[in-house]
C-alpha cells in the first residue's frame, strides 16, 4: 500500500491551493519578496553589463552577444543555488552545453571568469 493514497494527496493539494490562503501568504511576504527581487535584478544587470563590456573588448559579433549573455544568466542562476564544487560542476555543464551549441570555449571562459572569478579546472 502506498504511503499516501491519491485521495489524500488530492485533498492536501486542494486545501493547500485555496485562493484565499495563497493570497494571504503572498500578502504576508510581498515586501520581503520585492526587496529580494530588486536586489537580485540589480546584481544580474551588473553582471550582464560587465559581460557585455568584455565581449565588446574581445570583438564578439553583436549577433552572438545574446548567446553569451544567456551563458552568464545560467551561471548566475546556478550561483543563486549552489556553491563550491557543486557550483563548479554546474558551470562545467553550462560551458559544455553552450560550446556544443557552437560558442567559442575561450570566450565562454571569459564569461565564467566574470561571473565566478575563475575558470574551474576541467
Amino acid at each position: 500500500m502506498p504511503y499516501r493514497t491519491y485521495l489524500v494527496r488530492y485533498k492536501k493539494y486542494s486545501a493547500k491551493f485555496d485562493p484565499d490562503t495563497v493570497r494571504n501568504r503572498f500578502a504576508q511576504v510581498k515586501d520581503i519578496a520585492l526587496d529580494q527581487a530588486q536586489e537580485q535584478f540589480a546584481r544580474l544587470v551588473d553582471f550582464e553589463e560587465a559581460v557585455k563590456a568584455r565581449l565588446n573588448e574581445l570583438g564578439v559579433p553583436v549577433i552572438q552577444i545574446p548567446f553569451y549573455l544567456n551563458v552568464a544568466r545560467e551561471i548566475y542562476r546556478a550561483m543563486t543555488r549552489h556553491v563550491g564544487k557543486t557550483l563548479e560542476i554546474e558551470v562545467k555543464a553550462i560551458k559544455a552545453k553552450w560550446v556544443t551549441r557552437g560558442l567559442d570555449p575561450a570566450i565562454v571562459d571569459e564569461v565564467i571568469k566574470i561571473m565566478i572569478g575563475y575558470v574551474p579546472s576541467y
